[in-house]
């Protein structure tokens, strides 16, 4: 098998690339000029420099693959439009490129978010049969990639995946908070106990490579959750694998961290690059809810998550290897 990854440099793309290399299949990955380049060295990717702009490297790149992986994006922008920019017009034109060169194709995997979805407004877990609610521009532009998807199935063998919140090896988004519950805090914005689906890389991955392998997963949408947990709960199991005391809440001000949030927004406009923090971002990370039903990619595919413990363990042992906590 020939493969295209794009986005393959990142977090969830490196992962990635190391179950299909472990499987034996032929990588390909589609990267930016300024991508570092030398974590791909180690599974003898070949790689294509391009932008999900640039129709020339998207047709060169697909050429004789018969899976294409489409995890790039972008979470963060300097303006709003960006995001339909990269996420929403750089989707429809790799589809557009397998459409015209890539003749052999079998699967088109786009790995969308659960923030396409929306969380859930009552607890329950939010299934495929939900109507989308994204609560901000970036889950709109993953739902309007998500549409230009769906509108191919017709034409391309696709299957779009929702993972949820991910953590694992690679990972720096949730580093942070390890390193806080290991100085024993659990920063926590408001008063409220977020309720989050949470879900090992490892098991996404093979759950993705599962997905492009099985007929029944083509023209269909996918929830690749983990374990529902509260916030309380995560730093908890973290402590107890470090072998400490549960971490002491240290309570932020909501309205201080929106406002945080907006002047990080301001010095970001000036200077020209994306901002870390943003209120856009942080009142979607804030809803109470973010809890999904993974049941049908268990029933079609055998998607099965491990436990919240299972996953930290790994994670934890993969930091301590790096000096990273």
């Amino acid at each position: 098998m020939r493969v295209l990854v794009t986005g393959g440099t990142g977090f969830i793309g490196i992962n990635l690339i190391a179950e299909l290399a472990a499987r034996g299949w032929q990588v390909r990955c589609l990267v930016r000029e300024t991508s570092d380049r030398r974590p791909l060295a180690a599974y003898d990717a070949e790689y294509v420099v391009g932008r999900l702009n640039d129709r020339a490297a998207l047709h060169h790149a697909v050429q004789d693959v018969t899976h294409v992986f489409h995890l790039a994006g972008i979470t963060k922008a300097r303006a709003t439009s960006d995001y339909d920019r990269i996420n929403y017009e750089g989707t429809q034109t790799l589809l557009e490129a397998c459409l015209k060169s890539s003749p052999v194709l079998q699967a088109f995997v786009y790995i969308s978010s659960i923030a396409a979805a929306g969380p859930s407004a009552t607890g329950q877990p939010v299934t495929e049969q939900n109507a989308p609610q994204p609560v901000g521009p970036y889950g709109e532009s993953k739902l309007r990639a998500e549409q230009a998807v769906f509108a191919m199935r017709d034409r391309l063998p696709v299957t779009i995946l929702r993972p949820s919140a991910i953590y694992g090896p690679y990972d720096t988004d949730f580093l942070p908070l390890f390193r806080a519950v290991k100085r024993g805090w659990l920063p926590t914005i408001g008063r409220q106990n977020l309720h989050v689906d949470v879900c090992f890389v490892g098991d996404l991955v093979r759950g993705i490579v599962a997905a492009a392998d099985c007929p029944d997963a083509l023209g269909e949408t996918f929830f690749l959750g983990g374990t529902c947990h509260t916030w309380r709960e995560i730093g908890d199991e973290i402590a107890r694998q470090l072998g400490q005391r549960p971490p002491r809440t240290l309570r932020l001000p909501r309205q201080l961290v929106l406002t945080a949030a907006t002047l990080a927004e301001t010095w970001a406009r000036m200077v020209g690059r994306p901002s870390v923090l943003n209120r856009e971002s942080l009142i979607e990370r804030l809803q109470p809810f973010w809890v999904f039903d993974s049941s049908k990619a268990q029933r079609v595919f055998g998607y099965q998550p491990q436990a919240l413990s299972q996953g930290i363990a790994t994670t934890l042992a993969w930091y301590h290897e790096r000096g990273q906590i």
